[in-house]
């Protein structure tokens, strides 16, 4: 029973990596026929994603790091409210 499943996956796995080599050869078939310079635009389309996505990752870091800096800042300004209004009624006692 196992050894069935085993042949059948076999086959299926023969089968699948002969539609790949056949898309494969349609698809270099394809690109051989486009013109040399599409190469370059496609190119620089992947190399815009990219620096895209690496500079959209850096930029969210340092938004992150300011979010942080400004939430330490409003902190601090709440415990010094905190503390005035501790003094002003510890004083007005």
């Amino acid at each position: 029973m196992r050894r069935g499943i085993l042949v059948i996956l076999g086959v299926l796995f023969i089968i699948s990596i002969l539609q790949l080599t056949e898309i494969f050869s349609t698809v270099t078939a394809f690109a051989s026929s486009l013109p040399w310079w599409i190469y370059f635009v496609l190119a620089g389309i992947i190399y815009s994603g990219y620096k895209s996505m690496t500079l959209t990752v850096e930029d969210r870091k340092v938004d992150q790091i300011h979010i942080e800096e400004e939430g330490k800042i409003y902190v601090k300004r709440m415990e010094d409210e905190k503390e005035r209004r501790k003094k002003a009624r510890v004083s007005g006692q």
